[in-house]
């Protein structure tokens, strides 16, 4: 009996046809991690700590200044302050600009390269092949976030000791206090980024170019903090996709308050489930047969 033979025979028993695994998350993160655009992307957040520490180097001495009230005064203090300065510099446009590289070339890309009709043809259902990319972006993208931190807290506790946090204008903090409130920095601007993917899922099954889809996500994010600068919107500003992307410095300063931290993890689910359904929706209706 040949192979297809045994297949129809375990069917008959069964009652149905199963249908092999597809697309695994392994298979998809190999792949992904053999695209150069990856590792360039996670060697820039492993190197960027240590590119920060030479500046300061060339900057010269730390200040003397005892009444410093920003971290990149007192990032020479102690490595704990020196993290936290990464941390600082790089949840702006940087992070977000990776994250648009990485979500809006998942199926845009594929398209570009003529190679999504290939994979669904395989074949992968539409709405796993998307799953499966969003998870391995995500993934990519974590793991590079926590890299970046854990980097820039060993570089620091190197150059300028195991000291902790420097608050501006408020306490020296010990260093195990200092990696739990980086830690949670971390995170916090990790789900800072949820509207991104989401935007940046939601541009790559629409648009056909990766260029196109990031492009999108980094122009929708600096057009939201100029209109979040703008106090005269008031609570409109509230609605703006970066309205609380720097809630992470509340781990990073003293006392802290919660209430910008639980806002940001909730408006960026909103944006991330939002975007995340018309991806799917759109996708499933996409004509890729051009």
């Amino acid at each position: 009996m040949n192979p297809k033979d045994t297949l129809i025979a375990g069917s008959a028993t069964t009652g149905r046809v199963r249908r092999p695994s597809t697309m695994p998350f392994r298979v998809e993160l190999a792949r992904q991690l053999s695209q150069w655009r990856v590792r360039i992307v996670l060697i820039i957040l492993v190197a960027l700590p240590i590119i920060v520490r030479v500046a300061l180097l060339i900057g010269g001495p730390p200040s003397s200044n005892t009444n410093a009230t920003t971290l990149i005064d007192l990032a020479q203090v102690s490595g704990g302050t020196f993290a936290a300065f990464v941390i600082e510099l790089t949840q702006g446009i940087l992070i977000t600009l990776i994250a648009a590289l990485l979500f809006g070339d998942m199926i845009a890309g594929e398209a570009s390269r003529s190679t999504l009709k290939y994979l669904l043809t395989i074949p992968v259902p539409r709405l796993r092949l998307l799953g499966v990319k969003v998870a391995v972006s995500s993934a990519i993208l974590l793991a590079g976030i926590v890299a970046l931190t854990v980097v820039a807290l060993v570089v620091g506790v190197v150059s300028y000791g195991p000291g902790g946090i420097q608050i501006p204008g408020g306490p020296l903090l010990d260093l195990g206090d200092s990696i739990g409130r980086i830690a949670l920095a971390t995170a916090t601007g990790a789900s800072g980024l949820l509207w991104a993917a989401g935007l940046g899922t939601l541009l790559t099954v629409v648009v056909n170019s990766p260029l196109a889809a990031a492009g999108g996500v980094v122009l929708i994010s600096i057009l939201s903090r100029i209109l979040d600068s703008i106090t005269t919107l008031g609570n409109v500003r509230l609605f703006l996709p970066t309205h609380y992307a720097t809630a992470f410095q509340q781990f990073l300063a003293a006392p802290t308050d919660l209430a910008p931290v639980t806002d940001s993890i909730l408006s960026g689910l909103v944006w991330a489930l939002v975007l995340g359904t018309a991806a799917a929706l759109w996708f499933r209706r996409k004509d890729i047969s051009g």
